[in-house]
């Protein structure tokens, strides 16, 4: 198993992404961290782990506050004594508007939890694997962050962002064989793409935008981040890693 013998935390594990990562994750033989702001979905999937033999806990964190992400390292610390990968999957896209419509609290709510909530993730996630003598940290970012999309004005920006954040944490955490590496999926089949092939949904249009289809699934990111979290990448850090059909080719 790839992951034999790996803790892993995962944000926003209840869904989409975040759940079959850590299903994967688990898979692979990782102790899986489930961390989410509703406790009954990161539950639901760590009942679903334990079911088919593997080994994770659950704990309810916002990460837009300090002290619940403090809670999460040390809980995990507690768990399982160390820590070697953390997924900061966590995001949210609230604002699909123009700038003129978007709303001062909708840039604000975005980048707090998108950005401001993977530092935090980070900089608190930091220091065990430092003393752990190495780890890898995985950030979930976007084809958004890669380039321009129409009505995405605080979502590109935080992703945007969290690229930057990404290369700049690979070049500071190398002395300490802390790897950082982004992913960028284009959009992926979820609930949170329903509306686009609703009527009067854009789907066509949005298909046109990756050449091999918009047929991505949640397990496409799944299997990047667990090559990324893998010893299989041990000489890799400071890569945002498109995994979007072809959507970011120009």
């Amino acid at each position: 198993m790839r992951l034999e013998g790996k803790v892993a935390i995962i944000t926003g594990a209840g869904s989409g992404i975040g759940r079959a990562t850590s299903l994967m994750f688990a898979k692979e033989g990782a102790r899986v961290v489930a961390a989410g702001r509703r406790s009954e979905p990161i539950s639901q999937v760590v009942d679903l782990i334990t079911a088919e033999g593997g080994e994770a806990i659950y704990h309810q964190a916002d990460v837009m506050k300090v002290d619940q992400i403090k809670a999460l390292v040390e809980k995990t610390l507690s768990a399982y004594g160390k820590l070697d990968v953390v997924f900061a999957n966590a995001g949210i896209n609230p604002s699909r508007t123009t700038i003129l419509d978007t709303t001062e609290k909708n840039w604000q709510k975005t980048l707090d939890t998108n950005l401001t909530g993977v530092f935090l993730t980070c900089k608190y996630s930091i220091p065990p694997m430092i003393e752990n003598g190495g780890g890898s940290i995985i950030i979930n970012s976007s084809l958004a962050g890669l380039i321009g999309l129409k009505k995405r004005i605080p979502y590109a920006a935080s992703k945007g962002g969290v690229n930057q954040l990404t290369k700049c944490l690979a070049i500071d955490c190398a002395p300490y064989n802390v790897r950082v590496n982004a992913i960028c999926p284009g959009r992926v089949l979820t609930d949170l793409v329903k509306h686009l092939q609703a009527p009067g949904g854009d789907w066509e249009e949005v298909s046109k935008l990756y050449p091999l289809g918009m047929r991505g699934k949640p397990e496409d990111i799944a299997y990047a981040a667990v090559y990324l979290a893998s010893d299989e990448s041990s000489w890799v850090t400071g890569v945002l890693l498109p995994v979007d059909g072809g959507g970011h080719v120009k």
